[in-house]
């Protein structure tokens, strides 16, 4: 009853999945997140991942990674993974920037692989697990 059953072709059975996905434009510039962080990760673009629905566990590969010390871009980082739960790193956005962009992606589940919008400003998460290589 909600619309929101999709699938990739009549090959598959419908079932939950996303559709268009955005997180509303803040008022911070990138300096202003970046000011006060003695050491943190700037995650500038972000590759595939998974999520767990029941959970909302996830982790996602991050394509274009830098390392922030002490409010600046310092090095660009290889093989970062971010993980956590959706509830909770929405509890850790401290600020939302006033830079929203809007990208093309794909929903892949077992109904196959479906196209999807997403968009988002950059965010400050306080507090996210930070895997991988650097």
């Amino acid at each position: 009853p909600t619309g929101s059953g999709r699938r990739q072709n009549y090959k598959f059975a419908p079932t939950s999945r996303m559709r268009n996905t955005f997180i509303e434009e803040g008022e911070h510039s990138l300096d202003d997140m970046l000011a006060g962080i003695e050491r943190g990760i700037y995650a500038k673009k972000m590759g595939g991942g998974s999520v767990q629905p029941g959970t909302g566990e996830f982790n996602f590969a991050v394509r274009e990674a830098y390392l922030i010390e002490n409010g600046k871009i310092t090095k660009p980082l290889k093989a970062a993974t971010l993980i956590s739960t959706g509830p909770k790193v929405l509890k850790e956005i401290s600020m939302v920037g006033k830079d929203m962009a809007l990208a093309p992606g794909m929903c892949g589940s077992v109904s196959g692989s479906v196209p999807t919008t997403v968009g988002q400003p950059t965010l400050k998460v306080d507090n996210i697990l930070v895997g991988g290589g650097n």
